[in-house]
């Protein structure tokens, strides 16, 4: 008896940049990364990289015209 596979296709990285720009625009919100630096017992410093939730700036209406 033969078995079949549903092939999927293979998701990319422009995949994934595309939705999480479309997420963004729909929800109004992105991912924001800063970096903070920590100081250590030792006498020295690392950085860490904090991840927030921030707003999206408002479109001005030229923008919003040359964006569609």
């Amino acid at each position: 008896m033969e078995t079949t596979k549903k092939v999927e296709p293979k998701k990319t990285a422009q995949d994934f940049a595309k939705k999480y720009q479309d997420l963004c625009e729909e929800t109004g919100f992105r991912i924001v990364v800063a970096p903070v630096w920590l100081a250590r017992d030792d006498g020295t410093w690392s950085v860490q990289l904090q991840y927030t939730v921030g707003q999206l700036p408002k479109l001005t209406t030229e923008q919003q015209l040359t964006k569609t």
